[in-house]
């Protein structure tokens, strides 16, 4: 214990060197500790000298009762333990101190002008104007930008329209922004589910993507197939009306008959659906088709439903008359094939390659009306009335009781601006009708372009 002798021969150099010698050893030496008392003790040190040690230095030490009993047993006066107690430090209780967190700051108040802005969004977005309701959000977003229904409100509008990536982007942006008080474990499950969905999506997509080259290059079969995964994944109306169109290409009208239905049942306004199935019961020889006059009426501008309704017609002609036969011809089955491939095409929105396969079937097979009227009708949809007049007089040239001829002519010289030869026409279409049933082919004209031909 060499410090302790050391620590004791510097206290009595304090007691001779003055105040000056004395600041110095006490920034020098540190606290004495219990074992050095002890120690000093033995070594016979005055119990008057440690307490001038205890003075100048302190005790690095608390005055426990077990300490306190050891130094009065190596000879402490009762001088000496009374200065360890008082200078003597005290026992810590250490209490952890829970430190409650800042309060969070007020939020900042939202004008007026914004919130108003956003239940105009709302509203058009039940009214299903989506657009109205992105342009409404737009305009509180330049008042507020971090104001967190603002992401919130843009989520929904993007889920309304399925862009669900957004959406999902969109929530993660109000969740960053989100009151205590909100529901965060239901918005991450929401994020989960749009993720979830974009994925299903971007599958869909690609399958379609892959049913288009495979519908393009002839494989109809392994088209239907890509159809159907699509469908699997994503059972939209879009899907179902794909599907069908490689159902018609193959030929499997009863497949085609249970995907319109399906469609149907997802859409029951959808006027493709109803004109495939139509197409469908037609093919098996059936007129008189609900679906077809539903189809009609929910678009009447749509070249396939012109021709479905001529298809009709004819049909209904050949059961007045007690005939089946087909009008002669070169190559009927070929031209039925590519007929039938141009409507494909068609109602894909391959327009230009549409008309041609339609063409294409005029010439396999030059002796029967009804593949001109197809022709026509097609040719005035796509605002060529040059085409579509030729194609509907060569029609009545074919027949001259081909009410589709008259009517292709009618709507073909409309387009032209000839009134009143184009009134004579539908005068003709109407009167030859009459026998036929074919009042819903007549009216009303086609007003819109290829454009429209798009729409369900």
């Amino acid at each position: 214990m060499k410090s302790c002798l050391l620590r004791f021969l510097v206290f009595l150099l304090t007691l001779f060197a003055g105040v000056s010698a004395r600041l110095l050893a006490q920034q020098a030496v540190a606290p004495l500790t219990d074992r050095e008392l002890i120690y000093l003790l033995e070594k016979k040190v005055s119990s008057s000298a440690l307490v001038g040690m205890v003075q100048s230095y302190g005790v690095a030490f608390s005055a426990d009762a077990e300490i306190m009993d050891q130094l009065k047993k190596a000879g402490a006066s009762e001088d000496l333990l009374e200065t360890i107690r008082k200078r003597a430090k005290k026992r810590e209780i250490q209490i952890e101190v829970v430190r409650s967190e800042p309060p969070a700051p007020e939020p900042e108040p939202v004008p007026a002008p914004a919130r108003e802005h956003l239940q105009l969004s709302e509203q058009k977005l039940k009214s299903y104007d989506y657009e109205g309701a992105l342009q409404e959000i737009a305009k509180a977003e330049r008042i507020m930008p971090q104001w967190g229904q603002i992401f919130h409100q843009r989520g929904l509008v993007f889920e309304a329209l399925g862009r669900y990536s957004e959406a999902a982007s969109e929530w993660k942006q109000y969740l960053a922004l989100a009151e205590k008080n909100v529901d965060k474990a239901a918005i991450q499950k929401q994020i989960a589910e749009w993720e979830g969905n974009a994925n299903k999506v971007d599958k869909t997509r690609a399958l379609l993507i892959k049913g288009e080259q495979q519908l393009q290059a002839g494989d109809s079969k392994g088209a239907t197939q890509s159809f159907r995964d699509a469908v699997a994944l994503s059972n939209s109306v879009g899907a179902m009306l794909a599907l069908a169109r490689a159902q018609l290409q193959d030929g499997d009208f009863a497949g085609l008959a249970n995907t319109a239905r399906q469609a149907q049942a997802l859409d029951p306004q959808s006027a493709l659906a109803a004109l495939y199935l139509a197409d469908a019961e037609l093919r098996k020889g059936n007129s008189g088709s609900p679906s077809l006059d539903q189809g009609v009426s929910f678009n009447p501008n749509l070249a396939y439903g012109r021709a479905l309704l001529a298809r009709e017609s004819r049909q209904r002609a050949m059961q007045a008359r007690g005939s089946k036969a087909a009008a002669a011809a070169a190559n009927p089955a070929s031209a039925e094939e590519r007929d039938r491939h141009g409507w494909v095409l068609w109602n894909g929105g391959y327009f230009k390659q549409a008309i041609e396969e339609l063409r294409q079937a005029t010439l396999l097979n030059p002796m029967d009306d009804g593949w001109q009227c197809d022709l026509a009708y097609a040719r005035v949809a796509q605002r060529d009335a040059g085409g579509a007049s030729a194609a509907a007089r060569e029609a009545i040239r074919l027949n001259s009781e081909s009410v589709c001829g008259h009517h292709a002519l009618a709507l073909s010289l409309e387009r032209m601006g000839q009134s009143e030869q184009a009134a004579q026409e539908f005068r003709a279409a109407e009167k030859l009708s009459a026998a036929t049933g074919m009042a819903g082919l007549l009216r009303p004209g086609m007003k819109t372009g290829g454009a429209s031909e798009n729409r369900n």
